[in-house]
């Protein structure tokens, strides 16, 4: 999915689709929701303790702004409780319990990473169900899988379904490289808007 006029591409993990619902996109960044896509058509086709939501918000990043660490996501949210860092692999990740869900049926504890591409910070989240093996080391699996491929993706200019391609080598590093501003048209002006559900309401919809 394309953000910041094409300047941004995020590609979902294997299996997971963008909810378009309540995913949007403007010059500046956007915000994108991603579930697995059996549940975005079929929610009670998997057991709730399977079920993981993705997030991710895209904006302007301060000029010559350095890779955030985990302890700059840690200071982002001082009422929370860290459970977990991880450093080891291409994003950092921590593992932070808050007061209170950020919808019904969602665990406190959840995932968030963040990463710079090409003048912009994309700050990932992964929420799950009380229970699920996404709140361990799956969840953190998937939000490295959505820097590798979102990285990849962000080196083929000509590339139109982000959503398809995977990077050949994982253990490879990958850097961001600057793609040329989309010569697309915005929106047609007389469009009329589309009014999306909250995103703790839609993020409980896709636990149940």
């Amino acid at each position: 999915m394309s953000f910041a006029n094409g300047d941004v591409l995020l590609a979902a993990p294997e299996s997971y689709c963008f909810d378009r619902r309540s995913s949007t996109a403007d010059d500046k960044g956007g915000f994108a929701l991603m579930a697995m896509c059996n549940r975005l058509d079929r929610r009670n086709w998997f057991g709730t303790r399977k079920a993981a939501v993705l997030t991710a918000s895209i904006g302007p990043a301060a000029q010559d702004a350095a890779a955030p660490q985990a302890k700059d996501i840690v200071a982002m949210f001082p009422d929370a409780k860290l459970l977990e860092t991880r450093e080891d692999q291409l994003l950092p990740l921590v593992k932070l319990e808050v007061p209170g869900a950020v919808a019904e049926g969602a665990s406190p504890v959840h995932w968030r990473g963040a990463f710079v591409l090409d003048r912009h910070l994309v700050a990932l989240a992964l929420y799950a169900p009380e229970g699920s093996h996404a709140l361990g080391s799956q969840g953190a699996a998937l939000l490295n899988e959505v820097t590798h491929r979102s990285l990849e993706v962000s080196t083929l200019p000509d590339l139109e379904e982000a959503g398809a391609v995977r990077p050949k080598d994982p253990e490879q590093p990958l850097r961001p490289r600057s793609r040329p501003a989309s010569a697309e048209p915005a929106s047609a002006a007389g469009a009329a808007p589309r009014k999306k559900p909250g995103l703790g309401r839609r993020i409980a919809g896709l636990f149940q």
